[in-house]
Parts: C-alpha cells; sequence; structure tokens
C-alpha cells in the first residue's frame, strides 16, 4: 500500500507549506497530495475555496488579485506556494498528486506539468470532485507528450449506486473515496476494471489495517509516519500466522 503525506506532513507542520513538504520527503512517502487553485496566470497551493478557515474572510481565493495571495501570510510566518515551488522543490523525487480545485487554464497547468515531467522525469498524478474539469483535462492530456506518463484519479465524497463506474466513465486510473465510504465490494468492483482505489484522510492504525484487508491500493495520511507503523504491525501480524 502506497502512503501519500495529504497536503504534506500536516500532522506536525502548516498544511500545503513548503516546510510541510520538505518533511514528508525526509519521512520517505510514496508520494505528496496538496490542493491547487488559478490566480491569474498562476497556480497557486491552499486547500480551501476562501480564507474564511485561515481569518474569517469569505472572499473567494480566486476573486483575489496575485499579489494580495502571496502576501498572505500563515500561521508561523509561511506564504501560499506557487506549483513552481513545490516543483523546484521536489525535482522528481517523490510523485505528486495535485487535487484540482478551481482551474481555468488547463492548457496553461498542462504546459507547466509537461516541462516539470521532462526536466526532472517527475511523475504526476491529477485528482479532483470536480469531475467535468477532469474530463476536460484528460481530453487536454490527449496527443500530448505527458499522455502516458500522467494518471488521474476520480474524487467522490458520497457512496455511488455503481460501485467505481463513475471513475470508469470517466476514463480515470484511480476511484478515489472517502475512507468511510469504502467497501470491499467496491474495492472488489474497481479492482476488475484495473482501477486502483485510494482513500482519504486516513489517521488511524486499525482503520489502516481493514483497509489493507479490503486491498485498497493507497492511502492519503496527514501522518504518514503513523501509517507506516500500521503496515510494518500488520506485516509482523501476519508473519506470525
Amino acid at each position: 500500500m502506497k502512503i501519500f503525506a495529504h497536503r504534506g506532513l500536516s500532522a506536525d507542520y502548516h498544511e500545503n507549506t513548503l516546510e510541510a513538504f520538505e518533511k514528508a520527503i525526509e519521512e520517505g512517502v510514496d508520494g505528496i497530495e496538496f490542493d491547487l487553485h488559478q490566480v491569474e496566470n498562476e497556480f497557486v497551493i491552499f486547500h480551501d475555496f476562501t480564507l474564511e478557515r485561515l481569518n474569517g474572510d469569505a472572499t473567494l481565493l480566486n476573486q483575489l488579485s496575485l499579489d494580495q495571495v502571496q502576501n498572505i501570510v500563515l500561521t508561523g510566518d509561511h506564504r501560499i506556494p506557487l506549483l513552481q515551488d513545490i516543483f523546484a522543490l521536489v525535482k522528481g523525487k517523490v510523485p505528486l498528486n495535485l487535487e484540482l480545485k478551481a482551474i481555468d487554464d488547463i492548457d496553461a497547468l498542462l504546459s507547466l506539468v509537461v516541462d516539470y515531467i521532462y526536466t526532472h522525469d517527475g511523475e504526476v498524478i491529477f485528482s479532483s470532485f470536480n469531475h467535468p474539469l477532469l474530463r476536460s483535462l484528460s481530453e487536454g492530456l490527449r496527443n500530448t507528450r505527458i499522455q502516458n506518463k500522467v494518471t488521474t484519479g476520480a474524487l467522490i465524497g458520497h457512496s455511488p449506486i455503481d460501485n467505481a463506474a463513475y471513475a470508469v466513465n470517466l476514463g480515470a486510473d484511480i476511484a478515489a473515496i472517502d475512507v468511510h465510504l469504502v467497501t470491499p465490494e467496491f474495492v472488489q468492483n474497481a479492482h476488475q476494471f484495473n482501477l486502483e482505489v485510494w482513500c482519504y484522510t486516513v489517521n488511524n492504525k486499525d482503520v489502516l489495517a481493514r483497509l489493507l484487508d479490503m486491498g485498497v491500493d493507497a492511502v492519503f495520511s496527514n501522518d504518514p509516519a503513523l501509517m507506516k507503523e500500521g503496515l510494518s504491525e500488520k506485516s509482523a501480524r501476519k508473519d506470525q500466522i
């Protein structure tokens, strides 16, 4: 099972900051997940659609100017990073899962990703709850140099009637689902269509053990070290049987 650092090493460091990403790399994670918005002609790494959780301001992030966003000071004197910042930090060391929030210019995003992949031999996964956006991105990938170098994950936060069919219909590679909603039937159905199943957000070793028994392929976790402990303990128990 792969362990992705959810918004970086967010259990110990401010989420979606360069520090959280750097510490995740040091932890030896299988990948880093982060959230992406477009502001003007740049792509900024931030989870929420507004600043409300940060400072009570309900203004939409993409209604701010780029200068305003770059002048926001987060707890611990951190700044909101740009996509290029994490590309420069990671340099292909670990796979990157870009969860797309509000994106207007897919071609501009793909251009940056193409450069990153070919400069650093990087591995990139695009995921989103916005399925029309994900479909548009998949169409934009066709006939590009990175068509076979990028995977896509269709995120959902509900229990679908038809299990993983939604991801199949989108042409995705990954069916990503809330950890509290995944079932053995969902995993089995996804695997029948050669889809991986990824679950968010997992921070409990008992829950991790249950997902392993189901055959889940990857999890997003705020605390990757705890999940690695869980994997080791599960493997040790299996060896004792």
